[in-house]
């Protein structure tokens, strides 16, 4: 039975972000909400055992990987909606996720030490085309891999217009999901979604000490050092962070293919 409605992107693209609103939308839980990766649109890198057997109603899961028929639950799958942000503004999230992380020296580091091993990281993600997470593939090898399957009928969504058109682009979601709510209903979703709602569900995970939406036992050193999950949701780094001669590398390297993603989103 093909049940399986796939939520994708790659990671450290504002995927929580999609889910929280989709979560909200869908779900009369709200109580519920520190569950939504492990009860209601499960993560398939965390809680793949908990996903249901096969019924007549959808079963939403998240997955950052690249596409392939070798993903989980593949042959349940009827559809799937990709989410892609700015590969720039990916890395910066990606560059904070590992201070998060705790990853060994990072928080520790001088001024001139941190610089020194972010250049090294910006570096690397534009000689790679964007690879900070070797089993999701770079950016580029993500992406394109889901813009290139016919398998499946896609949903490509931008992150940025996301953010700029909450509202717009959740209706757009759920018409394509056929599960269209209230005009009322969306901007309850939107309301939850607001950076300052999602931090204060973080504060209370973290309060608690327990797994939720956000938080994770494991993530205590980078949280003890002020880092969050829900963090500083970069835009614009591609000016504000790269030099002109990485901006011309990056150009030569995400170019294409962000043409191809607008092309697919509009």
């Amino acid at each position: 039975m093909k049940d399986i409605v796939y939520i994708a992107a790659f990671p450290k693209s504002g995927i929580t972000y999609l889910n929280y609103m989709l979560f909200h939308a869908l779900f009369d839980a709200p109580q519920s909400t520190a569950l939504i990766d492990s009860h209601f649109i499960f993560d398939l890198h965390e809680h793949l055992g908990r996903v249901p057997p096969p019924s007549r109603r959808p079963t939403y899961v998240k997955i950052h990987a690249p596409f392939s028929p070798r993903m989980p639950l593949y042959d349940r799958a009827v559809r799937a909606v990709y989410l892609v942000r700015d590969p720039i503004d990916v890395m910066m999230s990606a560059w904070d996720f590992k201070h998060l992380l705790g990853e060994r020296g990072l928080l520790e580091a001088s001024a001139k030490a941190h610089e020194a091993r972010f250049r090294a990281f910006r570096q690397g993600w534009l000689a790679s085309g964007g690879l900070a997470y070797p089993w999701a593939g770079s950016w580029v090898e993500n992406v394109g891999s889901w813009l290139d399957q016919k398998a499946m009928p896609t949903l490509v969504l931008r992150y940025e217009e996301l953010k700029a058109n909450p509202s717009d682009q959740l209706e757009r979601v759920l018409a394509f999901l056929e599960r269209p709510v209230s005009r009322d209903r969306i901007g309850a979703a939107v309301e939850a979604g607001r950076p300052e709602n999602m931090r204060r569900q973080e504060e209370r995970e973290l309060a608690s000490g327990a797994s939720g939406a956000f938080y994770r036992p494991s993530l205590a050193k980078g949280y003890a050092h002020g880092y969050r999950f829900v963090g500083r949701l970069h835009e614009g780094a591609y000016q504000k962070r790269l030099s002109t001669p990485e901006r011309s590398r990056a150009d030569a390297i995400f170019g294409s293919m962000m043409a191809r993603v607008r092309e697919r989103s509009a």
